[in-house]
């Protein structure tokens, strides 16, 4: 991917996920679609690409939300280096393993979140039960969406 592609992917990223999450939240719940794009870079280009993009993101929730500022770029990073690392052991560029990926990496940013919430502000960030069961699933039906739309060549 070159730079202009990659660029333009990281700032029309953060104007959809400001978008959907502002208009078009269903139920109050929408996708983590910077987390899904930062596995997808992941899959498809490795871990530094995507720890990049994953950092910038997360500064860019963090702004949004700043409960715990550095929590979520941490995150993402961390989950940038994690898909990276584990695509080489499974090939994660297909559309089942990449939801995949995506469900149990869902969990676990929710988990990390919480646990960073813990430990530097001394209240576990929970986003309540709904968010936990049903965001993994909605993140793994954006990721099939986006691998259908974006395809298998980077």
């Amino acid at each position: 991917m070159t730079v202009l592609r990659r660029l333009l992917l990281f700032f029309m990223a953060m104007l959809g996920y400001w978008l959907w999450t502002s208009h078009f939240s269903l139920f109050g719940l929408a996708p983590q679609l910077l987390l899904v794009l930062t596995v997808g870079v992941a899959a498809r280009e490795g871990p530094i690409p995507a720890m990049c993009l994953g950092f910038g993101w997360g500064l860019f929730l963090d702004v949004l939300s700043p409960r715990l500022f550095g929590a979520n770029a941490f995150a993402l990073t961390l989950v940038g280096y994690g898909t990276g690392s584990v695509r080489r052991q499974i090939d994660v560029t297909g559309l089942a393993p990449q939801c995949v990926v995506v469900l149990f990496m869902s969990w676990a940013y929710f988990l990390l979140l919480s646990l960073l919430g813990l430990v530097f502000a001394r209240d576990f960030l929970w986003g309540g039960w709904p968010q936990f069961i049903l965001d993994p699933f909605y993140n793994a039906l954006l990721a099939a969406l986006l691998f259908v739309l974006w395809g298998r060549r980077p």
